[in-house]
């Protein structure tokens, strides 16, 4: 079990702290023989040491034709109510949750969170319309437009050492080049004040994309949230033989 030294928050811990946890995280990890696992441990980790997360969660995005059968039918299902059903292929990539937690009973289940179990990136243009999506994946620097050829997404600038954060610094008031709400869940927002949001992200050596997205009652600056990052390389490293096994979904989750 981690060590649950709660942290006053992300604001004030010190970088002794942040090591600190990343190596507790780490560790636990690399114990864990499922990714899914792994990526709970690590939303748990965050809502338990950080008091001010109000929910955490760990996508992954892969490839619909490995999806085990509960999350496929939930991307077939978001296919079909999006009406572009033909553009579901083995191929598409989809934004896959791994590991959830939060202040409600119902977030520290991954499989309760239909909305947002499995999301198929169908084209350019659906994606668009989703401004956190959009967002998301244009701060990880990934080309859209290999969406619409259903060409596998270029990871290549996540790969290594590198990584990206997505950083929404207040979800009440920030907006898109469109003018839309960025987190356009407003009564969520609203209800559970929340103020930034935001994201770390790598890229495993066979190209599969890893990200944590944070939603925290903290109003953090850019500089405070670039001192995390580094905590999902170390869970790749951690999980780098799980992910390389294809041990990524755990049975009881799979069925």
């Amino acid at each position: 079990m981690l060590n649950r030294a709660h942290l006053a928050s992300f604001q004030s811990a010190s970088w002794n702290e942040i090591n600190a946890f990343r190596d507790r995280i780490a560790s636990e990890a690399e114990k864990q023989h499922w990714l899914t696992d792994a990526a709970q441990c690590l939303t748990s980790a965050l809502a338990i040491e950080f008091p001010s997360v109000v929910l955490a969660r760990v996508f992954a995005v892969l490839p619909f034709e490995r999806l085990p059968e509960v999350d496929a039918e939930v991307t077939q299902r978001f296919a079909e109510k999006a009406g572009a059903a033909e553009l579901l292929v083995p191929t598409t990539p989809v934004l896959s949750l791994l590991g959830t937690s939060g202040i409600a009973p119902t977030w520290n289940n991954r499989a309760f969170s239909a909305g947002h179990l499995a999301i198929p990136l169908l084209s350019k243009e659906l994606v668009e319309g989703a401004p956190m999506l959009a967002q998301l994946l244009a701060d990880l620097k990934i080309d859209l437009a290999v969406l619409d050829d259903a060409r596998p997404i270029d990871s290549r600038r996540l790969v290594g050492g590198t990584n990206q954060r997505f950083y929404v610094q207040s979800a009440k008031t920030a907006l898109d080049a469109r003018g839309r709400f960025i987190i356009p869940a407003r009564d969520f927002v609203a209800k559970h004040k929340i103020e930034t949001v935001f994201g770390m992200a790598g890229t495993y050596v066979d190209g599969m994309i890893v990200a944590a997205i944070i939603f925290t009652s903290e109003h953090l600056q850019a500089l405070t949230v670039d001192r995390f990052p580094s905590i999902m390389a170390n869970f790749r490293m951690a999980t780098t033989n799980a992910v390389l096994a294809r041990r990524i979904y755990a049975p009881t989750i799979a069925s």
